[in-house]
């Protein structure tokens, strides 16, 4: 299992990583990457090596490293832009590049807790297994309800359609399914969007512990905080390039989940699943501009809704996770124009297509190491 993590602070989350792994029996069975940027202490590259001193293996990604490995990729460099959490492409790609079978996104304000074994809440990527299945209806299960919430309101994550907020969903039953992908959750501060926060201050105290299964056709956000994707299915979660020039319009802070749901679309068309739930990790913000934040991600959450059903409307061809995004890819080319007339945002048809683009350089890339 190899862990990817960005940050521009020492990361000491690194140490609730330790302990948990030494708990649980797993210290041999995982790697992790630190993918530093232009912000981050030169003094991270100590704190990595106390972590090998402890016995965990940790590889620090300064930017002079970065730029060594990426002149093999010319095309990437271009695109993974720096003093950004893109960055985290490069960690998937080495972690690819090293053999891994499983991969853990996790965010540096994300803190293994004792309670929960961190390794064997992913272990199960990549196999089938008996799990309860949850369906809707409507299409949408929202995760939140796996946390108890204080105060109780009714929040979704970050990603969700707002319009798809209230869709009633149940248990199909235990069914075996072909997991792929799996989205822990956080305890402390969950993952909801900005416009939440400022509305009021929530706190997940807790949560039902348990590992659910959704059902094909039922959809809910994916971030990259404790999220973990099989060797097979990478080529599907490239973390999208943000930030791009728009017209009078900031768009931020919604890479992460239109990769998962480039992953999810994908993973229907192929028959796999994504389960929800365990490992748990204790998520301590970092300090955020919570107005910032809400002009970085207000046009995602206008445009993402029309996204998912450009998504969910094409048909796919391929039979593995690179011709699938291959796929995906040209599909999302096709329905950007669309896509921009239902957002009303002047020039968002030529992002979708560059991220089209980016799309495939990521899979050309991929296809060097599997």
């Amino acid at each position: 299992m190899h862990i990817v993590a960005t940050t521009i602070w020492l990361p000491r989350f690194l140490d609730s990583y330790l302990d948990n792994f030494r708990r649980y029996g797993h210290l041999d069975d995982v790697k992790i990457w630190v993918v530093g940027d232009l912000k981050t202490p030169a003094e991270s590259a100590d704190y990595a090596a106390r972590m090998r001193g402890e016995g965990m293996a940790v590889e620090y990604l300064d930017p002079e490293s970065q730029k060594a490995w990426l002149s093999r990729f010319p095309d990437l460099a271009a695109i993974v832009p720096w003093n950004s959490d893109n960055r985290r492409n490069v960690g998937f790609l080495r972690a690819l590049e090293e053999g891994c079978e499983i991969l853990v996104s996790i965010d540096d304000d994300n803190f293994a807790i004792e309670r929960s074994d961190f390794h064997a809440g992913h272990a199960h990527i990549g196999k089938t297994i008996d799990v309860e299945v949850m369906g809707s209806e409507a299409g949408w299960y929202n995760i939140c309800e796996e946390l108890h919430l204080a105060p109780q309101i009714d929040a979704v994550p970050r990603g969700y359609p707002y319009l798809k907020k209230g869709s009633t969903y149940q248990f199909a039953g235990k069914k075996p399914l072909a997991v792929v992908a799996n989205a822990g959750l956080w305890l402390g501060d969950p993952d909801v969007d900005a416009a939440t926060r400022l509305t009021c201050r929530l706190e997940a105290t807790g949560a039902r512990e348990r590992q659910i299964g959704l059902q094909p056709g039922t959809w809910s956000p994916i971030n990259t905080q404790n999220t973990s994707v099989a060797r097979r299915a990478i080529p599907a979660y490239y973390y999208v390039r943000m930030l791009e020039d728009l017209p009078g319009a900031k768009l931020d802070r919604y890479g992460d989940i239109w990769s998962g749901y480039f992953l999810t679309r994908c993973a229907e068309h192929l028959g796999e699943c994504i389960t929800v739930g365990l490992p748990l990790v204790q998520h301590t913000r970092n300090q955020h501009d919570l107005m910032s934040d809400l002009r970085a991600e207000i046009w995602g959450m206008v445009a993402t809704p029309h996204i998912v059903d450009a998504l969910r409307d094409s048909a796919l061809t391929g039979s593995n996770y690179s011709e699938a995004t291959r796929s995906l890819a040209a599909n999302l080319a096709r329905r950007a124009k669309e896509i921009e007339e239902r957002v009303s945002l002047t020039g968002i048809a030529g992002y979708i297509a560059r991220i089209g683009q980016y799309l495939n350089i990521w899979v050309d890339i991929c296809a060097e190491f599997c």
